[in-house]
Formats: structure tokens, sequence, C-alpha cells
């Protein structure tokens, strides 16, 4: 018994630590008060150079993690006609849930997607909509999805490893009821497209849907 519970401490360690190494490429999306940058003095090829960096070295740490843990096979494959129709279908109707959800329990909209909205509007314009729409959903899947998921369905029931995944995934996007409440909801959605296809592409590309749409919806509202 002390010894599962070990293992258990011990992967949960292991996962908190893989949340905060994803989080690192976010460090380029920002500016960096204490290089010494203002809004009207942004070293934006500095950024660049880091969201590109950090992105590969977290991408690959990852990675390897991740084929050591996908027992079922589930890998990122070439996607085909018919499953990108179902990411995208899939992630629109998430999008409308996600809004249902927000309106019906959140008090007060999120203030980081202002934050976001003014990044999207400023230098890092560009850098942002890359980062939030591209590197963000790509190693959230990868840990999420393809790690986290594959290592909770090794010693969990199917729906209870999923739920627990997405509980998690949640609680790393915001604290408020809706939001949280939203996320689970879309992180469901993209457990049932890995489930289903067997091909972390999928989930990937219905994840950059969803944030290319909430950025779009974010744009228009803010």
């Amino acid at each position: 018994m002390l010894i599962k519970t070990g293992r258990w401490i011990k992967k949960a360690f292991i996962g908190i630590l893989l949340f905060m190494l994803v989080q690192v490429p976010v460090l380029a999306d920002g500016y960096w008060p204490w290089w010494g940058e203002t809004q009207s003095d942004v070293q934006v090829w500095q950024h660049w150079g880091a969201l590109i960096g950090l992105t590969v070295v977290v991408g690959i740490v990852l990675l390897i993690i991740y084929k050591k843990v996908n027992f079922e096979d589930m890998s990122v494959k070439k996607i085909t006609v018919s499953m990108a129709v179902k990411a995208i279908v899939v992630a629109i109707i998430l999008v409308l849930l996600e809004m249902v959800i927000a309106v019906v329990f959140s008090k007060q909209p999120e203030s980081e997607n202002y934050e976001i909205v003014q990044l999207i509007r400023s230098p890092l314009g560009i850098l942002t909509l890359v980062s939030s729409n591209i590197v963000s959903p790509v190693l959230e899947e990868l840990l999420f999805r393809g790690v986290i998921q594959s290592v909770l369905r090794e010693s969990l029931p199917g729906v209870l490893a999923i739920i627990l995944t997405n509980i998690l995934f949640a609680l790393g996007h915001g604290y408020q009821l809706g939001s949280t409440l939203g996320m689970v909801v879309v992180g469901c959605g993209c457990s049932w497209l890995l489930i289903k296809t067997k091909n972390l592409s999928v989930p990937i590309l219905s994840h950059m849907t969803i944030n290319l749409l909430v950025t779009l919806i974010n744009l228009v509202a803010v």
C-alpha cells in the first residue's frame, strides 16, 4: 500500500513539474519588465527567439515522455479529411457549450481574456496568436491527453481517468466556476476525439480550432 501510494505521489509530482514546463514558452508571450521593456519599447525578435527555442525544448521533452507512456498506440498521425471535419465540428459544439456554461455560471469575464486581447493588439500580436492558437494547444494536448490521460488509464477505469484528466486540465486554465466547468467539457470533448480516432493529431486540431474561435469571439466582445 505504501509503495503504491509512493508511486502516485511520484506521478503527481512529475505531473506538476510537466505542467509548469508547459507554461515556460508562455514567458515569450508578454512584456519583460525585468528586461527593461515597456509597451512602447519591445524587442519583438527576442520574444520570437524565446518562443521558438522554448517550444522546441518543451516539445521534445513531452514527446519523449509521451512515447514511453503511450500504451494504447494513440500516436500523432496524419489526419484524414473525415477526421479533420470531425475535429472542427466538435470544436464548434464545444465552444457553444462553453459559452452557454459561461453565461449561466460566470458572474464576470475572465481577466485573462482581456489581457490576451490587449497583447494581440500590441507589437506582440502575431506572436500571441501563434502562442495561444498553435503552441499552447499542441503542448497541452501532448501533456494532458497524451501523457496524463494515458498514465491514469493504466490504473483507473476509463471514464474516471478521463474526468480526472480534464479536471486537472480545467484547473490549469482558471478557477472561476464557469470557466472551470467549460474547460472540463472542452477537455472531455478532446479526450473523446482521441479515444475515437486513436490519433492525437485530431484533438490537437480541435483544440487549435477552439482557441481560434474563442480568440475571435474575444476580439469582437472585448
